[in-house]
C-alpha cells in the first residue's frame, strides 16, 4: 500500500510539474531565426560556449576548429527564463534569461 501511495505521489508530482519547466523553454514552432558575429569566450559553461550575449553547445573537436576565429553563427533562438524563487523546480541558475541558439550553422569570418 505504502508503495503505491509513493508512487502516485511521484506522478501527480511530475505531471504537475514538467509542463511548467517545458512552458518556460519556447515551442518549436515559435522559434526564430538569429544570427550573430564574434569570437567564441574560450571558457566552457554548464549552457556551452558563449558568443557574445548567446550561448551554443559544441564538441571539443568543433570549438578547436574555432577558437580564435572570428564566426557567424546562424540557427533558431531559444530563451531559458531567469531563475525565479518562488519555484520549487529552477531549470537554470541565471538570475538573467539565457539565450541558446539551436541547430547552429558556423561560418569562419576571419582567422587570425
Amino acid at each position: 500500500m505504502k508503495k503505491i501511495f509513493i508512487k502516485v505521489g511521484l506522478l501527480l508530482f511530475f505531471s504537475f510539474q514538467l509542463p511548467s519547466i517545458y512552458a518556460q523553454v519556447a515551442a518549436n514552432d515559435t522559434l526564430k531565426e538569429v544570427i550573430t558575429q564574434g569570437i567564441l569566450d574560450t571558457n566552457r559553461t554548464k549552457s556551452g560556449y558563449r558568443i557574445n550575449e548567446y550561448y551554443i553547445e559544441l564538441s571539443d573537436s568543433l570549438f578547436d576548429a574555432y577558437k580564435g576565429k572570428r564566426i557567424e553563427v546562424t540557427g533558431k533562438l531559444i530563451t531559458v527564463k531567469a531563475l525565479d524563487g518562488k519555484e520549487k523546480i529552477h531549470v537554470q541558475g541565471s538570475l538573467n534569461d539565457r539565450l541558446y541558439i539551436a541547430e547552429p550553422k558556423i561560418r569562419i569570418i576571419y582567422y587570425r
